[in-house]
This record gives C-alpha cells, sequence and structure tokens, in this order.
C-alpha cells in the first residue's frame, strides 16, 4: 500500500516578511501569497486529490483552497490541529534575528553556528527553540515529533492504496516528518512559502523530493499517468 502525499507549506504571511517567529499564531495570507498558492494550484491541477488536509491556520487553510479552487473534482478540506505549526512559546512573534541574538549570548559563538548554519541540525534547532523560551511554554522536539508522526500515520490509515493527498502545513511542522524520514535532505533554511515536498507512505515511506519551487521540479515528480484511487460507488 502507497499513499502520496504532498506536502505544502503555506504562502507568504506579514510574520513571514518580517521575518517573525510565526507558531500557533493565527495571520492570513499577503496578497504576494495568495498569488503563490494559486499558481501552485495550477501548476498541480493534473493531479486528481483523493485527500485534502491543513492545519487550522487561516495561513494553511488559505492555501489549501487556493490549489483546490484549481480542481473542479476537489475533495472537502479536512482541518487537523495535529499538523499546526510548532508552538514557540514566549518568543512567538520575536524577529529571527533577535532569537539568533539571544542564543549567541546565551551558548556562545560555536553553539549558535552548529544550531542554525550546519546541516541537517533540526533537532539542534527545534532543542534551542525550547531552550531559548523563559516561559518554559515552547514545544518540546519530542512532543513535535510524536505530534506530527502520530498525525502523518492517522492521515495515511485514513485513506486508500495509491491515494494522492494533499497536506499543507508549516515550516517547522513538514520539516519534522522530513527529518525522521530523510534529514540528509532537509535544508539548513527548512522550507520555503508554496513549496511542495513529495513523500510516498508505504511500508518504508519514501521522501521524492524537497522544497520543490519550480514548475519544472514538481511536474517531474507528478507524471500524469499516477493512478487514481478507487472510489465507492456513490
Amino acid at each position: 500500500m502507497t499513499v502520496h502525499l504532498y506536502l505544502v507549506r503555506h504562502g507568504e504571511t506579514e510574520m513571514n516578511r518580517a521575518q517573525r517567529l510565526q507558531g500557533i499564531t493565527d495571520g492570513p495570507l499577503t496578497a504576494k501569497g495568495l498569488a503563490a498558492a494559486a499558481t501552485l494550484g495550477t501548476i498541480l491541477k493534473h493531479v486528481h486529490f483523493d485527500a485534502a488536509y491543513s492545519s487550522d491556520r487561516r495561513r494553511a487553510k488559505q492555501t489549501a483552497k487556493a490549489i483546490l479552487d484549481q480542481h473542479p473534482d476537489a475533495p472537502p478540506l479536512q482541518e487537523l490541529t495535529g499538523l499546526r505549526e510548532y508552538y514557540f512559546g514566549g518568543n512567538e512573534g520575536m524577529k529571527n534575528t533577535a532569537l539568533m541574538r539571544k542564543t549567541q549570548r546565551r551558548f556562545g559563538l560555536g553553539a549558535f553556528a552548529k544550531m542554525w548554519l550546519v546541516a541537517p541540525q533540526f533537532r539542534t534547532l527545534v532543542r534551542n527553540f525550547h531552550a531559548m523560551d523563559d516561559t518554559g511554554q515552547a514545544e518540546t522536539f519530542d512532543a513535535l515529533m510524536t505530534r506530527i508522526d502520530t498525525t502523518f500515520k492517522q492521515i495515511v490509515a485514513a485513506n486508500q492504496p495509491e491515494a494522492n493527498v494533499l497536506v499543507v502545513a508549516h515550516g517547522v511542522s513538514l520539516s519534522a516528518l522530513i527529518y525522521q524520514l530523510a534529514p540528509k535532505q532537509l535544508p539548513v533554511t527548512l522550507l520555503k512559502n508554496t513549496s511542495v515536498s513529495l513523500v510516498d507512505a508505504c511500508a518504508t515511506w519514501q521522501v521524492r523530493g524537497v522544497d520543490l519551487t519550480s514548475e519544472k521540479a514538481v511536474l517531474a515528480l507528478t507524471p500524469d499517468a499516477r493512478p487514481m484511487a478507487n472510489h465507492p460507488a456513490q
């Protein structure tokens, strides 16, 4: 049994543009983000999606709906809280550069370089997010990984073999799945807005593409001949 997962990070938001930490903060897309999501929907319009999921944050729902608007036979969008972004606790809204300075002051230049500049240091990066939250509310690495693992297993179990499934979520939460499966394929800067990553979920899950942003790269991994899942009689 293989379920084909199309993982999409949401489009640009005002907090993305301002380079601020945006976890559970619920903000909408910018005009640029909406346009990019619509463009991605055009790129993916030949892919028949048997199911579609997003986190319950507006930026993810808007992105998913813009993509599905290009599909006359689009399935209903299902919202899952398990797909939410990492929670930064008391650091929600902090500028990225401010968090970097805070890390450097507390742990030194060597630790800063390891946490922010060397791939694949996703585990260290997330643990730093938690350590830098003086309120103690930020999600731990283990909690994040358990949440993402559980949520994606539920998605796969709910779909038929050979189903094409759209999943729209967030930079850190989607990176958690990729890190679990193929850590060396995860970019240092994680995933770009409206990028596509493809994962085949089967007995051995396989990452087929990560952080794809060009039409050529996306279409190279989404052949028209991919079989559709069988649908029950209406």
